[in-house]
């Protein structure tokens, strides 16, 4: 196949074909995905595409919940991770979720998405079954690879759900997506040695409401005044009904954040002569609102 003698060294020529064969026939065997990033997973490189996010929302959990909730597992295009860290049980708890960051390599993110497609999850609107439970959450996994979306949407993934209503294929398929959830959100499965710092965002979403007095228990909130324009002001007018919301950035976010040490779930906010409950949710890399 090769006439031309490179460095009188036949042999690294031959293993070099070998290579490129055997590259090819990894990408054939991915669909065609391609081998850009290094690999045969062809995906967005930058650091606010989403790759791969494990988002698990829904069930029987309050609205201060919901409206704080991030996802749990996100891995962007250039190998950054952000996760959910571990939270303590003390009452009232922090304002702010406890996000913590990392970077992986390449490599990393090729195995990951290996172990998402031996999962079963480069599809979409698969049906992995209803369990006979009620108020459970549901676990949402998103992929995006090659210019393709991938959605996999599991309900009571956490369940003991054996038996409960489901097929041996659907229990099986189950069992491989809450083993590939598992080893995601102890990441060190896939790269050793990573090196884990709080996550810095640059923007927060604020949700205020009128404060409710009373009925606190034993433990009362503290007080602080909100440093910034009026809440009963601040934002629009969203959903659920009663409460406003803001996106706070730039300068306004660095006049905030010191008070975040002394924020908990229940502090209540001054602003204007009137009182208010703040839920805080901070923005990922790409999201805007």
């Amino acid at each position: 196949m090769f006439h031309r003698r490179m460095n009188a060294r036949p042999l690294l020529v031959i293993l070099s074909a070998a290579v490129l064969a055997l590259l090819a026939i990894g990408t054939a065997a991915c669909g065609g995905s391609g081998t850009s990033n290094g690999g045969s997973y062809k995906h967005a490189d930058g650091g606010k595409e989403v790759v791969l996010r494990v988002n698990s929302g829904g069930g029987f959990v309050t609205v201060q919940y919901n409206l704080r909730s991030v996802p749990q597992f996100t891995l962007y295009g250039d190998g950054t991770i952000i996760v959910t860290g571990p939270t303590t049980m003390i009452y009232p708890g922090a304002a702010l979720p406890n996000l913590q960051t990392t970077k992986v390599s390449e490599e990393t993110i090729q195995a990951m998405l290996s172990a998402a497609q031996e999962a079963g999850l480069f599809a979409s609107g698969v049906d992995y079954g209803r369990p006979g439970i009620t108020d459970m959450d549901t676990t949402t996994i998103t992929i995006n690879l090659d210019g393709k979306t991938y959605e996999s949407n599991v309900y009571a993934l956490s369940a003991d759900a054996a038996g409960g209503g489901l097929t041996m294929e659907q229990q099986q398929a189950r069992a491989e997506i809450a083993t590939l959830v598992g080893r995601l959100n102890g990441v060190e499965s896939f790269q050793q040695g990573l090196q884990w710092e709080s996550y810095q965002f640059t923007s927060i979403a604020a949700f205020c409401t009128p404060a409710v007095t009373g009925g606190g228990g034993d433990v009362q909130p503290n007080k602080l005044d909100w440093p910034l324009s009026d809440l009963g002001t601040l934002g629009q007018a969203t959903q659920p009904e009663g409460f406003r919301k803001a996106v706070v950035t730039g300068a306004d976010l660095e006049k905030l954040r010191p008070l975040f040490d002394q924020t908990t779930e229940i502090t209540i906010w001054n602003s204007a002569g009137k009182e208010y409950n703040v839920i805080f949710r901070p923005l990922l890399p790409d999201e805007t609102v």
